[in-house]
């Protein structure tokens, strides 16, 4: 009876390492949707230096099947599978054959560890700090799998478990991954229909002429086929959301797109556009960008001012930048009070009225003018869709 007492304990083991890695991997889910929604700030726990990057992976092609569902769904129903199958191991019945079926997929669980570990180090180039706890997990299983004593099905007459039963998990593992990953999007509301739509209506729309002046900010690919230019405003919490959604698609596509910024601050102390008081700050942090950019500072300078949109105060804009690294505050103040300064701003407001810019953000794609953000998904899709056209 040793034999079925070490049995049992181990398959509590198994119990609870399961359900953690399906915990682990709804939270993965999660993660997965907020990022393509563009909900989430590109601030994820685990984004840590340049070698651990929780985003890039979720932005990438390789953490998603046909249909665009994420792996770590998957992942769900494989955990919810091996704690079904642990949990018929209690049964005297059902217990001859379940050592060698928890094998069989921890063996499963350990080699799609390795294969995805050598995709996010020889195709993406990061790491994920969940993807390494969910391989832990694996290990552990397939460790305690190994482990479990051949002769439990001495003490019993057991007939094991039967191809109908052993379906049957496979199929309520793989509904509950469906509606728990389902429940975990945040656009579940939206009709596939309507996102369409929206996304024949950016493609269908026709090019405006438009020359960017060669000194403004710009990141990703100098020479990329796909050209993004936004026209923004630091103080418009609209515009935060857009860079929300569209930081993440220069981890996805970083030779693909280019990017620029124009500033548009709907401000009347710098744009004579603007005929009423709006964003009384919004001038200044034009300024603080531009002078940033001027030391090489402009993709943090970026994230920042965003990121700090609350903080915002006269005449202290400029230190919510100290955390830069190699930043010079002092040269930047100075930058931000020199009339050339001012003058960008009202180049870029002047190109603004060119285009016939009405609200913020607004985006030219290739040309092709957007009005107001969009998802990130929204934006893979019309990527996609357009690099297939070259």
């Amino acid at each position: 009876m040793s034999s079925l007492k070490s049995f049992n304990k181990k398959l509590i083991l198994i119990n609870i390492f399961s359900a953690v890695g399906a915990i682990v991997s709804i939270w993965q889910t999660r993660l997965f949707y907020v990022t393509r929604s563009g909900m989430g700030d590109g601030h994820s726990f685990c984004n840590i230096g340049q070698t651990f990057d929780c985003t890039a992976i979720e932005m990438s092609s390789y953490s998603e099947f046909l249909g665009g569902f994420p792996v770590s769904g998957f992942a769900v129903a494989g955990y919810l599978l091996i704690l079904i199958l642990s949990l018929y191991g209690y049964s005297e019945t059902l217990r001859k054959n379940i050592r060698k079926l928890l094998l069989i997929f921890t063996l499963i669980a350990v080699a799609f560890s390795i294969g995805y570990l050598a995709i996010m180090i020889g195709k993406i180039g990061k790491l994920c700090i969940i993807c390494l706890g969910v391989d832990v997990i694996n290990l552990a299983l397939l460790g305690i799998t190994l482990s479990l004593p051949t002769e439990e099905d001495q003490y019993v007459p057991s007939t094991g478990l039967n191809i109908p039963q052993l379906f049957g998990a496979g199929a309520i593992s793989l509904v509950a991954a469906f509606l728990i990953s389902k429940g975990m999007n945040p656009q579940d509301g939206i009709k596939k229909e309507d996102m369409n739509d929206i996304v024949e209506s950016v493609l269908s729309a026709p090019v405006t002429p438009l020359e960017i002046p060669s000194d403004v900010p710009t990141m990703g690919n100098p020479n990329a086929s796909i050209t993004i230019v936004k026209f923004s405003d630091f103080q418009c919490p609209a515009c935060k959301m857009a860079a929300n959604a569209v930081h993440p698609l220069m981890k996805r596509y970083p030779n693909d797109i280019k990017f620029a910024f124009v500033n548009f601050p709907l401000d009347m102390g710098c744009n004579p556009q603007i005929k009423n008081k709006m964003h009384e700050f919004a001038c200044e942090a034009a300024t603080v960008a531009i002078c940033a950019h001027q030391q090489g500072k402009f993709a943090d300078a970026y994230e920042i001012l965003f990121d700090k949109q609350k903080d915002f105060e006269a005449g202290k804009i400029a230190d919510l930048l100290s955390s830069i690294p190699g930043i010079d505050l002092g040269k930047l103040k100075e930058c931000t009070k020199l009339p050339s300064t001012v003058e960008k701003i009202q180049r870029d407001v002047s190109l603004a009225e060119i285009v016939k810019i009405q609200s913020t953000p607004t985006f030219f794609i290739n040309g092709k003018k957007l009005e107001g953000g969009l998802p990130t998904n929204l934006w893979i899709e019309i990527i996609d869709r357009t690099l297939n056209k070259k």
